[in-house]
Order: C-alpha cells, then structure tokens, then sequence
C-alpha cells in the first residue's frame, strides 16, 4: 500500500495561543493507525491533510488540550490520534464513516476538523462534537 503521509504532518507541531509556533522532536506515530490513514485515504481517493498528530505535554497543555489526551504519548511510547483538517459536513461523515470500516471508534467533531483515535487505553466509544459554526 502506498503511503501518502510523510513523516511531517504526525510530528509535535502547530500554533499555540501566545502567536509562537511550537516544534519539537517527538514524531513517534502509531504505525497502525497511520496504516489506516493510508486505507481510507487509498478508498476515499481524496487528500487527507493532518492538522494535528502527535504532542508533546507542555504543546498539549497550552493549547488546552485534555490530560489524557490520544495525542500524547500512550503506554506503547506511541500517539494514537489524529486531527483531520474537514470543514464541511459531508466530508466529515465520509470520513468517519471511512475510519469506522477500518475498526477507528473514537471521534471528536468540530467545525473544523474530525479528531479520530485508536487509543485502546482510553475509553472507547468516544462520540463528542465542539462548537460548530452557525
């Protein structure tokens, strides 16, 4: 199978509240959830852009990410969650209803991207959805 993904997008990355942007080493991704990535992006036939994948505690922590968090380092040393840039409603559900096919039970929805996990450490199913644009 191909992999679309290079090593970037899953790495400890992003913009935090203060206006700094964040970047350090920790890239330890879990294989087979980026197996599944390259699944359903191979399915789908559409790009599949990664806005967030692993974090480390102090990037987790300020932008207000939860404690235990599938984005953090799980007991395995790898992260196990994803957030896929998706700003409209009906590439979302295909997407989630993507991920399900392929064994993913935990999601988070917002008006900007889907969150999804296979952290099998934490409570399973998770279904929750934030704000959504009006």
């Amino acid at each position: 199978m191909k992999d679309f993904f290079p090593e970037e997008p899953f790495g400890c990355h992003g913009l935090e509240p203060s206006g700094v942007f964040h970047k350090c080493s920790l890239n330890a991704f879990d294989p087979a959830m980026r197996k599944i990535l390259n699944a359903v992006r191979e399915e789908l036939g559409i790009e599949i852009s990664i806005n967030s994948g692993c974090r480390c505690k102090s990037h987790n922590a300020a932008i207000g990410g939860a404690e235990r968090s599938a984005h953090l380092l799980g007991p395995d040393g790898f992260c196990h969650a994803v957030d896929i840039k998706c700003a409209w409603d009906r590439g979302r559900g295909l997407l989630q209803e993507a991920l399900q096919r392929h064994g993913i039970r935990r999601f988070e929805a917002s008006d900007l991207h889907l969150h999804a996990d296979n952290a099998y450490y934490l409570p399973t199913p998770l279904l929750a959805a934030k704000r959504f644009l009006s």
